[in-house]
């Protein structure tokens, strides 16, 4: 018995009989329930082990070390947090992993002090072995998306096709990285493709089902097909955050695993491990044999890799959704259809906590809908007093709220976190500064793919800026690959908020007929100029002209990157040279 846990007089008389109580009196189990097997993918429930004050009204302090009476099992999954009642006050144990079935904790002695259990699920420790099954990868993507599942599945020992509908040349850096595995490849149509060899389809996030004539003809002929998300999450042992949201994805999850980094460097343990992967880039499913149930996973998830999730009936022990907004309509029929992939994230029971920030009013709707009885729903508030943040802009500190928030739930000190969220620095092509030049600022914001990132990154430059416009200091560059979209918000914004609008890309002509649709409104907005260039080369040239010290060139296209180039990473690191070069 650890020296950390003061027994009191009841644990002693239980102990001396030689019975056991149930771990918790909020629990109505018995020792027989207490040794039935856990069932695959079975919520084994929300436990509580905690000492000297209450928790909540369903779990009181027992004064004794909790135990279970059933026999080790090393895939259960168990996430461990403060009590409510210690949260920003430092005043928790250390979670560690279930030891023989007990709960331990590592502590100084003080009486007032806590562990709490949040949730018991267990992965699915009867997915089928690959080895040997021939599986197809369907896509293999500009981005890389299919190389880490390509890869994982040879390692699993399983015989791998990969087809893609682009060709080789435009695939040439997913190509190079799966050339030493001596796949079968595929490219540039799916003509030579024989379902009936194929025992398994990988489906990329990237190809569009309803569209797909490959993938009508995998469902007609009946052959099992699943996703690289529903892979990984049936054979993740760890608890997972999953974060979707419209926007502030990305920023959200590295701001986390950063307060949960400074957190293991202070000394201070929740998990043994934090893994950070998903949509943002890089695949786990080669952590796999790494990822052990003490950790914790940050996955960040998108609506596409969302949409299958219900097929394995699995939902990450806490949920985050950061926003939802219209987006991503060229996919859906609808708005609504939109949303409804995105609440993937919080159906189904199991989930400990859903964490929400900003929603559209139907969106919040359709939430409203689909939160369980047992969910517990927390809200994005911004903190008190604000977080001080390296990066600009009103969404960053929405950002830092959704992630204190998090930390919260996960009972990490809040002055850590605080300290950790106000040293990140900000994303690669999410407003990085690539220089200064003449006093002239040059920003990176290739990672703006839609109007409204566009609208915020404006923002985000002018914010502060006094009332007095008659002298603007924004050069903005903006157009990309043509969408069906409105520009009206961002014409008003760029017309409103900058001297210079560089219109440049498929979508550039669009661009440059709508912010001069807006300066033609108001004699405020005529201070705004605008010009068209073929392009970036161009555009840039154009913004460095149209700049005096003290202004700011802002890349924010404000539209996907496919017209010219094969992700906004490529389009970001050719205005960085452009900008490098000047």
């Amino acid at each position: 018995m650890s020296g950390a846990w003061k027994i009191g007089p009841t644990a002693r008389r239980l102990r001396s009989s030689g019975r056991r109580r149930p771990y918790c009196r909020s629990q109505k189990s018995t020792r027989a329930e207490h040794r039935r097997p856990f069932a695959t993918g079975e919520t084994v429930g929300e436990l509580y082990a905690v000492r000297k004050r209450p928790v909540n009204k369903k779990a009181r302090c027992t004064g004794e070390k909790p135990a279970f009476d059933t026999e080790p099992r090393p895939t259960l999954q168990t996430q461990y947090v403060s009590c409510p009642r210690c949260l920003g006050s430092e005043r928790f144990y250390n979670g560690v992993p279930a030891s023989r079935g007990e709960l331990d904790a590592e502590a100084d002695g003080r009486n007032d002090r806590c562990v709490m259990v949040l949730k018991t699920t267990r992965p699915n420790a009867n997915a089928p072995s690959l080895t040997g099954r021939r599986v197809l990868v369907i896509g293999l993507g500009r981005f890389g998306g299919g190389v880490g599942v390509t890869r994982w599945l040879i390692a699993q020992g399983a015989k791998v096709t990969v087809t893609d509908s682009a060709p080789a040349e435009t695939l040439r850096e997913s190509v190079e990285a799966v050339a030493d595995l001596g796949v079968q490849l595929i490219l540039g149509s799916h003509d030579d493709i024989d379902l009936s060899k194929t025992d398994l389809v990988v489906v990329n996030p990237a190809v569009r089902k309803k569209t797909s004539a490959l993938f009508r003809a995998v469902a007609d002929a009946g052959v099992a097909w699943t996703t690289e998300m529903n892979l990984f999450c049936e054979r993740c042992p760890a608890p997972v955050v999953g974060v979707t949201g419209t926007y502030g994805k990305s920023t959200t999850c590295v701001m986390l695993a950063a307060a949960l980094e400074a957190l293991r460097v202070s000394g201070t343990k929740l998990f043994n491990s934090v893994h950070l992967g998903g949509n943002i880039g890089r695949s786990l499913l080669g952590d796999l044999d790494k990822i052990r149930a003490s950790d914790l996973v940050i996955l960040e998830m998108s609506n596409a890799q969302l949409e299958d999730l219900p097929r394995i009936e699995w939902r990450p022990a806490t949920a985050v959704i950061t926003n939802i907004e219209p987006h991503h309509l060229d996919r859906y029929e609808s708005f609504r259809e939109y949303v409804d992939a995105k609440l993937n994230i919080v159906r189904g029971g199991g989930i400990a906590k859903v964490i929400v920030g900003a929603l559209h009013r139907e969106a919040e709707s359709m939430l409203a809908g689909v939160i369980g009885e047992k969910q517990e729903l927390l809200r994005v508030v911004q903190p008190e007093p604000p977080v001080v943040l390296r990066v600009p802009g009103r969404h960053n500190r929405t950002n830092a709220a959704c992630v204190l928030t998090i930390c919260r739930a996960l009972g990490v000190d809040e002055r850590i976190a605080r300290g950790a969220i106000g040293e990140f620095r900000g994303l690669p092509h999410r407003l990085e500064v690539v220089r200064t030049l003449n006093g002239v600022t040059y920003i990176d914001d290739s990672k703006s793919t839609a109007p409204a990132t566009t609208v915020t990154a404006v923002e985000s430059i002018t914010e502060g800026d006094s009332d007095d416009t008659s002298h603007r200091t924004t050069v903005a560059i903006v157009g990309g690959e043509c969408k069906n979209v409105s520009l009206a918000e961002v014409a008003r914004a760029l017309a409103s908020s900058c001297k210079a609008v560089i219109c440049t890309g498929a979508s550039g002509p669009a661009f440059a007929a709508a912010v001069r649709c807006e300066t033609n409104a108001s004699a405020e907005a005529k201070k705004c100029v605008v010009v068209e260039t073929d392009d970036l080369e161009e555009a840039v040239a154009a913004a460095q002209i149209r700049s005096t010290p003290g202004d700011t060139i802002l890349f924010s296209p404000g539209a996907p990157s496919f017209d010219g180039y094969s992700n906004f990473a490529e389009r970001g690191k050719h205005f960085a040279e452009l900008v490098r070069s000047l």
